[in-house]
C-alpha cells in the first residue's frame, strides 16, 4: 500500500504541472524576498506558516524556483502523515485495519492535489497525523520532546494548535496513571507545556496573524465557509452545506461514501474512549468554534488536519463491527467490499497515467506570438511574473513590458495579446468574452487561443 501510494505521489510531483495562481504568488514572496523576510506578513494576499516557508526557499536556493523544487515541503508534508498515521494505527494494534487510513490518505483526492502544491496544507495534514501519533504511542515522547516539538509545529503548520490543544487536554484531563499523586504530577506538566505552546502561538499571531485578522478581502471570500452561530433567520442551508462537506472531504463525494464514512465514525465514537474521542474528534470541534466566531474559515483545503483523527476513528469503528458481526460466511466480508467501493468512487487511481492539472500558466507566459504586447487581466499577473521573471528555465534576460489592465485602456493603433488565466471564475470568463466584442466592434481582428483554464486573445489594431 505505502510502495503503491508513493509511486502515486512521485508521478505527480514530477509531472510539474504549471503553478497556478495563488501557488505563484507563494513562488514571489519566496524569490523576492529573504529567510528573516519570511517572519513577517506576506505580499500579494498570502498566508502561510514562516517555517513552512523557510523550506520551501531552502528548496528554491538549493535546487532553483523551479515546480518541482519548491513542491518538495508539500511531498514531505504527505510523507509525514503516512509516518503519523502509521504509529497510530501501530499504538492502537488495528492489525491489518492498518491498511484503511493509509489508503484513505493516498486516495483522497484533496491530498493527492496538496502533496504536489506549493501551499502548506499538506504541511498541516503531516503535522496533525504526526501529533496524534504521538499522543496515541505507548512509547512515552519526554516532557522535553513534547514542548519543543509543539513550540515548532506551531510555527510549521498553523492548525496544529488545534490539534496540540486537542492532544494536550486529553493527555491533561485523562492520564494513564494510576496512583492519584502521579495523575496530578501529569496534569501540572501538560499545563506547562500547553502554557509555552500558547506563548509561541502568541508570538506568531503579533508578528505574522494580527494583520491578516478581519482582513476585508478574506472574510468577503470566506464568508460563506463561516461557522454559523445562533442568531436571528438562522442560515440552516449554509449549517448542511459546511457539515456535509466533512465527510465528503473524509470518504469521498459518493452517497456511499458520505453515508458508509459517517456511519464508521459513529460506531468509532461510541466504542472509544473518551481519551481518543478527545484526541481524534477534539481538533475539528475546536476549529468549529474559533470559525463561529469568523477567525478561521471551514474551506475544505483548511481543514486537511481534522482527517486523520476521522480516518483513525471510522478505522476503530470499522475494525470493531466487523470482528463482533455475527453475519454468515461471505457476507461478513461484505463489509471490506463497501470500503473497497468507497476507496475506489475517488477515481484517483486515474492519476497514475493522467497526472493533475489545474493551470497552464506556462505557456500562457511563454508562447506568445511576437510582436503583440501583454496586457494582462489580474488573475494572469502572477503566473506571468513567475515564469518570466523567477522560472530557472523560462525567466528572460530582461522582462517584457507589461501591463495590468484590459484592452478599453490601450493605445491606438496597436497589436495587443490579452491574457487571462483562472477561467473556472465566472467573472474572468465574462471579461474575456466582453473584451472580445468590445475590440471586435472597434474594427480590430481578433482570434484567440484557447488553452486548460487560459486563454490568450490576440486583437491587431493597425493603422
Amino acid at each position: 500500500m505505502i510502495v503503491l501510494g508513493a509511486i502515486l505521489w512521485l508521478i505527480n510531483w514530477w509531472a510539474g504541472r504549471p503553478l497556478f495562481l495563488d501557488e505563484a504568488n507563494v513562488a514571489r514572496n519566496l524569490f523576492d524576498r529573504s529567510f528573516s523576510g519570511l517572519f513577517s506578513p506576506l505580499d500579494h494576499r498570502q498566508y502561510a506558516p514562516p517555517l513552512y516557508l523557510v523550506a520551501a526557499k531552502l528548496c528554491g536556493e538549493l535546487f532553483g524556483y523551479g515546480e518541482r523544487a519548491l513542491r518538495l515541503p508539500a511531498l514531505a508534508g504527505g510523507t509525514l502523515a503516512i509516518i503519523g498515521l502509521f504509529l497510530t494505527g501501530k499504538s492502537l494494534k488495528l492489525g491489518w485495519w492498518l491498511l484503511l487510513p493509509l489508503a484513505l490518505a493516498f486516495l483522497n483526492p484533496d491530498v493527492l492535489r496538496y502533496v504536489s502544491e506549493v501551499k502548506p496544507y499538506s504541511i498541516d495534514l503531516g503535522v496533525a497525523a504526526l501529533i496524534t501519533g504521538m499522543a496515541c504511542t505507548k512509547h512515552r515522547f519526554s516532557w522535553v520532546i513534547w514542548g519543543i516539538a509543539g513550540v515548532l509545529m506551531i510555527w510549521l503548520s498553523l492548525p496544529a494548535v488545534f490539534v496540540l490543544a486537542a492532544a494536550g487536554a486529553a493527555q491533561f484531563m485523562f492520564p494513564e496513571a494510576n496512583e492519584s499523586k502521579q495523575q496530578q504530577s501529569e496534569r501540572l506538566i501538560w499545563l506547562g507545556i500547553g502554557t509555552c505552546w500558547l506563548l509561541s502561538f502568541a508570538l506568531l499571531y503579533l508578528t505574522v496573524l494580527r494583520p491578516a485578522i478581519g482582513s476585508s478581502y478574506l472574510n468577503t471570500y470566506h464568508e460563506t465557509y463561516f461557522f454559523p452561530l445562533p442568531q436571528q433567520n438562522y442560515p440552516w442551508e449554509q449549517l448542511g452545506n459546511l457539515l456535509f462537506s466533512i465527510p465528503k472531504l473524509a470518504f469521498g463525494f459518493t452517497a456511499i461514501a458520505i453515508v458508509f464514512g459517517t456511519a464508521a465514525l459513529v460506531a468509532g465514537w461510541l466504542r472509544s474512549s473518551w481519551f481518543h474521542r478527545t484526541l481524534l474528534v477534539g481538533p475539528l470541534l475546536l476549529v468549529l468554534v474559533v470559525s463561529g466566531f469568523g477567525y478561521y474559515s471551514l474551506i475544505p483545503r483548511l481543514l486537511l488536519f481534522v482527517l486523520p483523527g476521522l480516518w483513525v476513528l471510522a478505522t476503530m469503528g470499522s475494525k470493531y463491527v466487523f470482528e463482533t458481526t455475527n453475519l454468515p460466511g461471505l457476507w461478513k466480508y461484505s463489509f471490506i467490499v463497501i470500503w473497497v467501493l468507497v476507496l475506489g468512487g475517488t477515481n484517483v487511481v486515474r492519476h497514475f497515467w493522467q497526472p493533475l492539472s489545474f493551470s497552464d500558466a506556462r505557456r500562457l507566459a511563454t508562447s506568445m506570438e511576437e510582436g503583440y504586447t501583454p496586457v494582462l487581466h489580474h488573475g494572469a499577473v502572477p503566473g506571468f511574473d513567475y515564469y518570466q521573471r523567477i522560472h530557472p528555465e523560462t525567466r528572460k534576460g530582461t522582462l517584457l513590458e507589461v501591463q495590468e489592465g484590459d484592452i478599453r485602456t490601450q493605445e491606438f493603433p496597436g497589436k495587443y495579446v490579452l491574457l487571462y488565466d483562472v477561467l473556472t471564475q465566472g467573472n474572468i470568463r465574462q471579461s474575456v468574452q466582453s473584451d472580445s466584442t468590445w475590440a471586435t466592434a472597434r474594427g480590430c481582428k481578433v482570434k484567440s487561443e484557447a488553452m486548460f483554464r487560459a486563454k490568450a486573445v490576440y486583437v491587431d489594431c493597425g493603422e
